[in-house]
């Protein structure tokens, strides 16, 4: 028996799935098209390739790894066997209920396949349409063809699928009132208008369907067959000879650029900006990071993080296996040591990695998540989680959710949390933060979040000349500077209260109370004197410092 090649996704058909992205990207920021909220067109368009393939790879009854191995090169996850069949559990794939409805993405395709804005980054694909449909067939061909023997019931489900994504197409194109070309054409366009797609090819029987995917006259030359992908291995696909096999059956073609998609450019370089992350804007994330008073350990960390990151986008981009990596993470550490401005950063530092969609913070406590009756909870937390998606949600002060008196819905809340991270992983990150000795009565609330959270960062306590820098900072940025012996004396506090510091000690937020209190009594003492010049409204004095504690 023959072995497998090393799998990897053909050019052409990663090619075809950046393009559906970046499409469905520009469509989700039309004012014609809109999703449900909770999602956008994108993650939905991702989703419903994810959920197709799964459903392919459990259309013949059995699974093996090179499938697995294309589904995880594709999408950049890191399934198993058991986590693909567990998801495939979870969401009805292993059925042929998947059928019952077509892909959620596929109505914004085709309502956004007219209009004049519609056409700035198809790439020549003349039809978005038409390469909408194209994409799930050839990703779909490729997939089986990871099979040693390609079965009936690969084709049948293959056929069956692509063939619900035409009736639906005709159903909403009822629903319009005419179809229109992908944008209007203007004298000199690089972009011309065409006819509606012919999906004739979808309307042959099955058996013809199965000739027409594994027989060579049917196939595009650059296209190789089902049993040359089983014993070759070889993938001679070529950009300019690009055709798949409905089109090829069709008599119809599509034309695409030679470049490759990197050098694509938008005809707006401010939406180009906006859309993508540049390694530049992740530099300057990383700078703020980095300029953070003391947190050492902590920038390390992070920074080793990041670099993982990047590897593995790396690693993705050239065909390899990625190692598992899970976000989620714990925050230990006291009040003000920095945990919630850090996970603002990470959330725009992931957002550019392309981990996250979104890149936002949503910072809850207790109080956000459990109610005070049956019922309840699970809403408050399913919408948090939906808030959430596409960037971190911060739970500060999680312990609290495993300090209840018993009958308290605090244990209803951690269990709903630990589901809706797995659930979420491609487009959630969780941080949970508190007390070192606190969070481990969290983290034992539930057999599950250990392994969510197997990441924890410690926040160290800032030291005298820390605390300083951040007040000193804080108050250039307001135009005021400490005189010299204001500095002397603020130091000499902080090193006095840090040798014994009060139970409920803040850090930096401690500090930053402190500096207003100190401008307040800068404010008193200028207007009780009557008589100051302009220097002296930025000045904090000795006076001004010597009459407030640090608390």
């Amino acid at each position: 028996m023959l072995g497998f090649h090393t799998v990897k996704v053909k050019e052409n058909s990663r090619r075809m799935f950046d393009l559906c992205m970046r499409r469905a990207q520009s469509i989700g920021r039309a004012d014609y098209v809109r999703t449900d909220g909770r999602m956008d067109l994108a993650h939905t368009f991702r989703t419903d390739m994810l959920h197709f393939l799964i459903y392919l790879v459990y259309s013949d009854g059995k699974v093996n790894k090179e499938e697995i191995k294309y589904i995880n090169l594709l999408f950049g996850t890191q399934f198993d066997e058991k986590m693909l069949r567990d998801y495939a559990d979870r969401w009805g794939l292993r059925s042929e209920s998947i059928r019952d409805h077509a892909p959620r993405s596929l109505n914004s395709f085709v309502r956004s396949n007219i209009g004049g804005e519609t056409g700035e980054i198809s790439d020549d694909y003349y039809d978005l349409v038409q390469l909408y449909v194209t994409t799930f067939n050839y990703i779909g061909n490729d997939l089986i063809a990871c099979n040693e023997e390609v079965t009936n019931s690969e084709i049948q489900a293959l056929s069956s699928y692509i063939e619900l994504i035409t009736q639906e197409i005709d159903r909403v194109r009822g629903d319009m009132e005419e179809y229109k070309p992908t944008i209007e054409f203007k004298s000199g366009s690089k972009v011309k208008q065409e006819e509606t797609p012919d999906y004739s090819y979808w309307s042959d029987t099955l058996e013809t369907r199965r000739t027409k995917i594994t027989t060579p006259e049917y196939l595009a030359e650059d296209t190789p067959t089902v049993s040359e992908n089983r014993e070759n291995r070889v993938d001679t696909a070529t950009p300019e000879n690009f055709r798949t096999a409905d089109m090829a059956a069709s008599g119809q073609s599509f034309r695409m650029r030679e470049e490759q998609p990197a050098a694509q450019t938008l005809p707006d370089q401010k939406e180009r900006k906006k859309e993508f992350n540049t390694e530049m804007d992740i530099q300057t994330l990383l700078q703020q990071l980095n300029d953070l008073t003391g947190m050492q350990s902590v920038k390390t960390e992070i920074n080793n993080m990041i670099n993982l990151l990047k590897i593995c986008k790396i690693r993705q981009e050239n065909g390899l296996q990625t190692p598992p990596v899970t976000n989620h993470m714990v925050f230990l550490g006291n009040p003000g040591t920095g945990k919630t401005t850090v996970a603002r950063i990470l959330a725009k530092i992931y957002h550019g990695l392309g981990v996250l969609s979104k890149g936002h913070l949503v910072e809850v406590d207790r109080s956000g998540l459990v109610a005070g009756y049956m019922g309840q909870t699970s809403e408050k937390v399913t919408e948090v989680i939906e808030k959430a998606k596409g960037g971190i949600l911060f739970i500060d002060e999680a312990y609290a959710l495993a300090n209840g008196q018993q009958g308290d819905f605090g244990q209803e809340a951690i269990d709903i949390l630990n589901k809706a991270m797995e659930d979420n992983r491609d487009d959630l990150i969780v941080i949970a933060a508190g007390y070192h000795d606190e969070m481990q009565d969290f983290l034992d609330a539930n057999p599950g979040l250990r392994s969510r959270f197997n990441r924890t960062i410690e926040f160290p306590n800032y030291d005298a000349a820390e605390l300083l820098e951040i007040m000193t900072n804080r108050a250039k940025s307001l135009d005021y500077t400490l005189t010299g012996d204001a500095v002397q004396y603020v130091l000499d506090t902080f090193t006095r209260i840090l040798a014994c510091p009060p139970e409920n000690f803040g850090n930096a937020r401690s500090v930053r109370n402190y500096l207003d209190r100190v401008i307040h009594n800068q404010a008193n003492r200028l207007i009780a004197e009557n008589n100051f010049k302009e220097e002296d409204l930025t000045r904090l004095t000795l006076a001004d410092v010597q009459s407030e504690t640090l608390e």
